[in-house]
């Protein structure tokens, strides 16, 4: 059975749909300028990774600009299924890469699709972490200087980015 709810005055019907909107948003007006920062920071640095995704492979695959994040890191895995390593080039190194693109994806993904959820958390990335303590120690140790989990994460990303342009450098 259908319940139909007592009209009220024209000013309290002109108030009710404002207050379930803003209501249904409590989250975003809690967030901080750090909270945006953070948001800012990583949703940069993915797109500075898709960006050297799309120049490494713009040539293997002309539609790589069209894709989303996901079908570039398959084709990026195709990419390397095919690609001909020159002497002394480690093919590892590239393969490495592929777990934690991933991981980043899913990070991507869950906060792209939902907003209420404006970070992740340190161990959230911890592919990432190992991938980048394994390739760039030096870099890494300057995760100890950073104040907070958040500041981690966006270091563990940027450093994350910078191997991967490097380690993809030569090859465009």
């Amino acid at each position: 059975m259908i319940k139909y709810a007592s009209p009220g005055s024209p000013d309290d019907n002109s108030k009710k749909p404002v207050e379930l909107m803003s209501d249904g948003h409590s989250w975003v007006q809690g967030r901080s300028k750090k909270d945006y920062e953070f948001i800012g920071g990583f949703f940069t640095l993915i797109l500075l990774i898709e960006y050297k995704i799309n120049q490494l492979l713009i040539g293997f695959n002309p539609e790589i600009e069209s894709k989303m994040f996901g079908k570039k890191i398959d084709v990026f895995k195709d990419f390397l299924k095919v690609y001909e390593p020159e002497e002394g080039e480690d093919m590892q190194n590239y393969i490495n890469l592929i777990s934690p693109l991933r991981e980043i994806q899913r990070i991507r993904n869950n906060m792209a699709h939902d907003i209420s959820k404006p970070k992740f958390e340190y161990s959230d990335i911890k592919q990432t972490v190992s991938y980048v303590q394994q390739m760039r120690p030096d870099l890494s140790e300057h995760l100890n200087y950073c104040k907070d989990h958040d500041d981690k994460c966006i270091v563990v990303i940027s450093i994350f980015s910078l191997v991967f342009r490097l380690q993809s450098y030569d090859h465009h």
